[in-house]
């Protein structure tokens, strides 16, 4: 394959290909000593030839490539077998065994909905809510926000009637409702204006 604009690396890049392609059989065979199969022999092979591809520019002609090469490979599957450390490797059924964590995320979702659905509430039976989920009194509660104790007693049960209606409602839409069209930015007149 000939281009004119990558003549000089054509040129340059053959001889190492070539090098390359002769000792793929060696490599492969070191390969094979190193991993103890060929499954990941093949990948070390492949991973080796890339390597060397891209430091192409480090290796001196007229030097053993095939001692280079081999230095290449065993730093390549050392740094591998470095990061299998960290990886363990279970058989199928392990996994059964294995005990979970319970989930949670639906948790998470419940809250920012129980959150989403509190925003909706009127602000007094979102306060009188609020204390009764603190486990306040009724009568502390009813004091602080100065009211009577019945008064409180309804804002709770209809602020919690309304509270559960909007978190089982299946058709609300919790963030839909809460992000709001902005305004166009108003255009100002300069009619008029003098600058400078």
């Amino acid at each position: 394959m000939y281009h004119a604009r990558f003549d000089k690396m054509v040129a340059t890049d053959t001889p190492f290909a070539e090098l390359l392609d002769r000792h793929r059989a060696l490599l492969r065979a070191h390969a094979r000593r190193l991993t103890g199969n060929s499954f990941d022999a093949d990948d070390l092979l492949q991973d080796t030839m890339l390597r060397c591809w891209s430091a192409r520019k480090s290796f001196k002609p007229g030097s053993n490539f095939g001692a280079w090469s081999r230095v290449v490979m065993r730093n390549s599957f050392l740094s591998a077998h470095r990061r299998d450390r960290f990886h363990a490797s279970l058989p199928e059924e392990a996994f059964d065994r294995l005990p979970g964590a319970e989930g949670g995320q639906d948790q998470a979702v419940e809250l920012r909905d129980i959150g989403w659905a509190l925003d909706q509430l009127s602000p007094d039976h979102r306060e009188a809510v609020l204390l009764a989920g603190k486990g306040m009194s009724i009568e502390d509660a009813a004091c602080q926000l100065a009211i009577p104790e019945g008064t409180f007693k309804s804002r709770v049960a209809r602020g919690r009637t309304r509270l559960r209606q909007l978190v089982e409602d299946s058709d609300a839409q919790p963030f839909s409702a809460s992000v709001r069209k902005e305004k166009p930015p108003e255009r100002r007149d300069w009619k008029g204006v003098l600058i400078g």
